[in-house]
């Protein structure tokens, strides 16, 4: 599959702003309340084709364990994100361009899906781990609750202006 080689730069932005975003955040100590790695990783899922942006939603949280040991392995926040990286950069475009959905509407429901995603995996490793399943898994998806409502109010505003930018700068160079 062919791609605008102006993708794979977005892609490898977005992958580098995913890896270093969360560093400032977490100096903070803002770190999982916020969740700074999905932000980079959600307009890569608006902005960039999906199989590009899916390398980078699996890249950024293995990339980040691999070199800052954050997230971690063991639990398997890591193997959990990098899920949640392929629901948000695997899924926008696609329900933007099948369903014609307003970003804002399309971003909400990845946000929903997302939510049932991490209780349904927190709650599998936690049974797994015999943790208590239902406070783990309620308590990973009640954390991220700042970082959602970040999201909602600046995503929808950023993702049209992107989008804009990016089409003109394609249509200057083609």
């Amino acid at each position: 599959m062919k791609h605008p080689s102006f993708d794979y730069v977005l892609a490898g932005l977005f992958l580098s702003a995913a890896l270093v975003l969360p560093v400032f955040f977490h100096l903070l100590g803002l770190g999982s309340a916020f969740m700074p790695m999905f932000y980079p990783l959600a307009l890569a899922g608006f902005l960039v084709a999906p199989s590009l942006a899916m390398i980078a939603g699996v890249a950024a949280p293995l990339l980040s364990a691999l070199l800052t040991g954050m997230p971690p392995f063991y639990p398997p926040t890591a193997f959990i994100m990098m899920a949640e990286g392929l629901l948000f950069t695997g899924l926008p475009r696609n329900m933007r361009k099948w369903f014609r959905l307003p970003v804002w509407l399309t971003l909400l429901i990845i946000l929903l899906l997302d939510r049932l995603l991490l209780l349904l995996l927190v709650q599998g490793v936690a049974k797994v781990m015999q943790l208590p399943p239902r406070l783990l898994g309620w308590s990973a998806v009640l954390q991220g609750m700042p970082g959602l409502i970040l999201m909602m109010a600046v995503l929808p505003w950023i993702i049209p202006r992107l989008q804009e930018s990016k089409e003109r700068i394609m249509r200057r160079h083609a």
